[in-house]
């Protein structure tokens, strides 16, 4: 098996076995990422390519966990605080990974829902949330100093 950037082929009993290999990807992914591997000037074979895939779905699936636990930990803080058994909230997620990644959405919504189970969460896509959020903060704290200074 030839690996990427030109690294020594694995000899004799240092190969893997098939079960420690990933799993195939279809064609049309393999050959995205033959394109893109190509034009670094790569030539990366088919088990590169499935590599490749696999790493990247690894890392994508990681991130969704991480977002996903960070926004778990707020929410379950939010519903102990309030003593409700069972919380109902509505969350506004923005950002091109959550928009644009093939499986980032379905993961991260699986896993805060499966690290809150007292929640039933309702997930909203918003528009340009970064911007409407800093006009909320910057309209809520000209509201408080023009309150304060009256």
């Amino acid at each position: 098996m030839r690996l990427l950037l030109g690294l020594d082929t694995l000899a004799g009993d240092e190969r893997p076995s098939s079960a420690a290999l990933p799993p195939r990807s279809d064609s049309g992914d393999r050959k995205q990422i033959y394109n893109i591997l190509s034009t670094l000037g790569l030539r990366p074979s088919a088990a590169d390519c499935d590599i490749v895939r696999r790493a990247c779905e690894s890392v994508s699936t990681r991130a969704a966990h991480m977002c996903a636990a960070g926004l778990a930990a707020v929410i379950n803080r939010m519903r102990e605080s309030r003593s409700e058994d069972v919380m109902r909230i509505t969350v506004g997620v923005d950002g091109s990974v959550y928009k644009l990644h093939p499986s980032f959405k379905e993961r991260f919504h699986a896993s805060v829902c499966r690290l809150t189970p007292s929640c039933e969460i309702t997930f909203i896509q918003s528009e340009d949330g970064s911007g409407r959020g800093a006009a909320l903060v910057s309209a809520v704290a000209c509201k408080k100093a023009y309150m304060l200074g009256q």
